[in-house]
C-alpha cells in the first residue's frame, strides 16, 4: 500500500530562531495529521538543531542537496 509523503526543504537562509519557530509551528499544525508522512530537509548547518526541535514528533528529517 502506498503511503503519501509531504516534504519541504529550504536553502541556506534563515537563522536558528527561524528553525525553532518553523519546527514548533509544524508540530502544532501537523499534530492531528494521519495517513501521510511529513519530512523537512533543512540546510546542513541546521540539521542538528532541526533534529532536536522535531524530537518526539512525527516529523522526519532529510538533507537538502547542494
Amino acid at each position: 500500500m502506498r503511503h503519501p509523503l509531504v516534504m519541504g526543504n529550504w536553502k541556506l537562509n534563515g537563522s536558528r530562531h527561524m528553525v525553532n519557530e518553523l519546527v514548533a509551528n509544524l508540530r502544532t499544525e501537523l499534530a492531528g495529521v494521519t495517513g501521510c508522512a511529513v519530512a523537512i530537509a533543512p540546510p546542513e548547518m541546521y540539521i542538528d538543531l532541526a533534529k532536536q526541535a522535531a524530537a518526539g514528533s512525527h516529523i522526519h528529517l532529510g538533507r537538502a542537496e547542494r
